[in-house]
């Protein structure tokens, strides 16, 4: 009986030195999303309804292409991810190491909502889907909130605005 508890008990230190490490990878987020500036965003729809966020903003090269790669899932949900364009663009977006399901939506330059998918992370040894719309647009927003999903998922005029 001794011996089964003492086995029961490193066992359970097994456990939790598993759960204590993977809590920790959530402490290291990658440099180059670590120095993405978070920024208020206000959310308007059609009824004067408006909903605020803060978001990390990916405005270099550098932060665009890393967006969420890499990051842990906590962080994700933390901070949705506005990637902001000088010009208008029609660049496509990608899941790989990506460790959760993403929502993406697109607006233009004046902040007027275009449209938004829903990103699933890729199957093990699948190739990446690219993600986009046909029409250019200067802002994308990553977010895997269903309740930020709710205000772009139906129809409407919503707008996004950057306070400064």
């Amino acid at each position: 009986m001794t011996c089964r508890r003492i086995r029961l008990f490193f066992y359970l230190i097994l456990v939790l030195a598993a759960v204590n490490a993977e809590a920790d990878r959530c402490n290291d987020v990658p440099e180059v999303f670590a120095t993405m500036p978070t920024q208020i965003v206000e959310i308007w729809n059609e009824d004067g309804m408006r909903s605020v966020i803060r978001v990390r903003m990916a405005v270099s090269p550098c932060q665009r292409a890393a967006g969420f790669q890499h990051v842990c899932e906590a962080e994700i949900a933390r901070f949705p991810l506005l990637f902001v364009f000088d010009r208008d663009v029609r660049t496509r977006f990608h899941m790989q190491n990506v460790q959760v399901p993403l929502n993406i939506a697109f607006f233009s330059r004046s902040g007027s909502f275009i449209s938004n998918q829903r990103m699933p992370r890729p199957l093990l040894g699948q190739p990446g889907k690219l993600y986009g719309i046909e029409s250019s647009y200067r802002y994308a927003l990553e977010f895997s909130s269903d309740e930020l999903q709710q205000l772009f998922g139906g129809p409407g005029k919503i707008r996004i605005i950057l306070r400064r």
